[in-house]
């Protein structure tokens, strides 16, 4: 009996202070981008929703929940502006081709997501992301919008881009530092469908910084004119569907603190429990290398997924930080003087120098990489490992 007091004390002054712990702790920030806009969290877009009048004053706003289909069916607008704000935006050929109606109408569609889904083959369009550590810059092509400096932005907002567009049927309204378009237009007869590349530009936490607020607004500044703005929130409801078999305890903190009281319970009594058995001790085999199945599953995933840039880009990222940490080489800027650079620290050939340097230059760019292309990146990284070696260079 005496036993089981000292484990009660004990287990009951540890769930004390960790409910006391609990109660204390703050508030962690949410991150997790809704892009809803009853959601006030940094990436939830309530701001948009209640200042966009600011922007729009003489238009009417709506929420819309259900899908295009169903919201544009069988009704009549004029001068209204149509707003998607999501994740990404799954428009099916039915809903397309009620949209192009809508737009051939006189109305207008606004969508940033950083994925469209199957409309992509539809609009002849592709978006990749930009590797700058620097961080993103923006800005437009319309003088009268256009500024000295460019728009940075943080958190990574602002570094997707459209890697491809159709140059017949697209005006491109806006462009990142390497002058690739983030922000294009489509023409559908008296209205248009205006695409940008990331959602990021209407949350709160962008909208509370002045020149992210700036950006946003001329950007919604081509909707002027419209005499109502409907607000989907059907694509971004549908980010927050969660099949998690505990999500009501976790939706509540007194069951989450309940749900952690009784797994912390169970705990101490498996572990009471372990010191008044005697169990067979096992004999334990002993360790295996494990490595090399690893990296044939690890190869097996990529082999399967078939996408070459990825592997390409992490080979490249790869290989890079080994140059940093072994010859103290800038990377963050690659030009055509690279090669000299990889000569004179390295000690390799001219040509393989040339041919490293475009590869570094070329891959970033592209919107696919055929296995042909891969192996060559390979090859030519593998050779300058066995040029390296060979020729016993030293870091200076």
């Amino acid at each position: 009996m005496k036993g089981y007091k000292l484990y009660l004390i004990i287990g009951s002054i540890l769930i004390l202070g960790y409910l006391i712990a609990q109660y204390n702790k703050p508030t962690p920030t949410n991150w997790a981008p809704t892009y809803a806009v009853k959601d006030k969290i940094p990436y939830g877009t309530y701001i948009l929703y209640n200042r966009i009048k600011d922007i729009l004053p003489s238009a009417s706003i709506q929420q819309s929940k259900t899908a295009v289909y169903t919201t544009l069916k069988s009704k009549k607008f004029n001068k209204t502006a149509y707003i998607i704000v999501a994740q990404k935006t799954d428009v099916s050929k039915t809903d397309l081709e009620q949209l192009i109606k809508y737009m051939q109408a006189g109305n207008d569609v606004f969508i940033a997501t950083y994925d469209l889904g199957k409309i992509r083959k539809e609009l002849k369009v592709q978006t990749s992301t930009a590797m700058s550590p620097e961080g993103s810059t923006l800005n437009f092509t319309n003088p009268e919008l256009k500024t000295d400096a460019n728009y940075g932005f943080e958190r990574g907002i602002g570094s997707q881009y459209f890697s491809k567009v159709d140059t017949s049927k697209t005006t491109i309204l806006g462009v990142n530092g390497k002058g690739q378009p983030n922000f294009i237009r489509y023409a559908y007869g008296k209205g248009n469908l205006y695409l940008i590349a990331e959602p990021g530009f209407y949350t709160n936490f962008n909208l509370l910084d002045k020149y992210g607020a700036e950006y946003a607004a001329k950007t919604l500044s081509y909707l002027h004119g419209n005499k109502q703005l409907i607000f989907d929130e059907y694509f971004s409801a549908q980010k927050n569907t969660t099949t998690d078999m505990l999500r009501v305890f976790f939706k509540h903190p007194e069951l989450e603190f309940a749900y952690y009281l009784a797994i912390f319970s169970l705990i101490i009594f498996v572990l009471y429990d372990i010191k008044r058995r005697q169990r067979i001790i096992p004999i334990a085999d002993p360790l295996t290398n494990s490595s090399l199945a690893f990296v044939n599953v690890v190869g097996s995933v990529y082999y399967h997924e078939r996408n070459n840039l990825d592997i390409a880009l992490k080979k490249i990222n790869y290989f890079m930080e080994y140059l940093r940490a072994r010859y103290y080489l800038k990377t963050y800027d690659i030009d055509s003087k690279f090669a000299q650079v990889l000569i004179e620290k390295t000690g390799i050939n001219e040509a393989l120098a040339k041919t490293l340097t475009k590869h570094f230059i070329q891959t970033p760019t592209m919107g696919d990489l055929s296995d042909t292309q891969l192996i060559n990146l390979n090859e030519s990284i593998e050779q300058f490992y066995k040029n390296t070696q060979s020729n016993g260079t030293r870091t200076v």
